[in-house]
């Protein structure tokens, strides 16, 4: 019988666009977090129209305390970025 390893179970850090994920997913792994990333895409003969296909980032138990980090930084980083006005 195998034994599972709970510290590598993975967990949900973030949900957001494709491209937001990406980002967060390399900013992780810049910090020697291994990540998983999932993408929803948009199927042709989907009647309700989305914005951009749904996507999704995990990480391991172990690492999931520094990831909370991480994202509650990168929420900052984003929730200024779409505050700021943009120069006429």
């Amino acid at each position: 019988m195998i034994k599972e390893d709970k510290s590598l179970a993975p967990y949900e850090v973030f949900e957001g666009s494709a491209w937001e994920c990406g980002l967060l997913k390399s900013i992780l792994e810049d910090n020697d977090i291994e990540t998983y990333m999932t993408q929803d895409y948009q199927l042709p003969w989907n009647s309700i129209p989305v914005k951009g296909a749904a996507a999704k980032v995990f990480v391991a138990l172990k690492d999931l305390e520094q990831a909370k980090a991480i994202v509650e930084e990168f929420y900052s980083n984003m929730e200024k970025e779409n505050t700021e006005e943009v120069p006429e």
